[in-house]
């Protein structure tokens, strides 16, 4: 039995629910509430999502988990073990981190995932490292203005996957963290790589927007 205990916004946790559903594992969904301290440090002793539990034992790090549920090595998981392609994604990763979390921030913590206790812990969190929201907001152009040049960059590289023909490991690291933006209203994908996250979508029975607006 797979549990999976995520935040629905998280673009780490994204990544382990895109692979469950590319390797049709079963599971249970368990999202915490943001500001849940108690759950994720009695299963690991730290507060960090995902945390899968695999018969009753618990492990967290997103591509630890990725690489264990991938036995037969059908994401090629075994590409993390190139250290200068791994240093090359993060690198991409690292570059679409700065405008994604700040137009997106704002707007996640509006969704239903979300109420007055949890919102004011994740917003309290995300500011001492982000700034407040409402600058964020005020700031859109300037975090719009980089997305043109990174998602250029990007598309030259798909092959229509990421350097490949087939989907692999580094399209879920990299998808997982664009999927964010499909939430923030003025924004819309190059054509190239909406059409790059809808194959992963299909591929990996993926809906980002069905786990937030979902009934209780």
């Amino acid at each position: 039995m797979i549990k999976l205990y995520h935040y629905i916004h998280c673009p780490y946790c994204v990544r382990v629910r895109l692979v469950l559903g590319l390797l049709n594992l079963e599971w249970e969904s368990a999202p915490l509430p943001y500001h849940d301290e108690k759950t994720p440090l009695d299963l690991t002793g730290v507060k960090m999502l995902p945390i899968i539990e695999i018969d009753g034992a618990p492990s967290n790090e997103s591509l630890d988990i990725i690489v264990k549920l991938d036995k037969d090595n059908t994401l090629e998981s075994s590409r993390l073990e190139d250290k200068k392609l791994l240093s090359e994604v993060e690198d991409i990763l690292s570059q679409f981190s700065l405008p994604v979390h700040s137009l997106c921030m704002p707007y996640w913590a509006w969704t239903k995932e979300f109420n007055e206790e949890s919102r004011k812990y994740f917003q309290t969190k995300k500011e001492k490292k982000r700034g407040p929201f409402h600058l964020l907001v005020q700031d859109k152009q300037k975090y719009l203005d980089m997305l043109p040049s990174l998602f250029e960059e990007l598309t030259k590289e798909l092959k229509p996957y990421f350097r490949s023909e087939k989907i692999t490991i580094l399209d879920i690291m990299i998808s997982s963290h664009l999927w964010g933006l499909y939430i923030y209203p003025e924004f819309q994908f190059p054509k190239e790589i909406h059409n790059y996250l809808m194959k992963i979508k299909e591929d990996c029975k993926f809906d980002y927007h069905e786990d937030f607006w979902k009934e209780a």
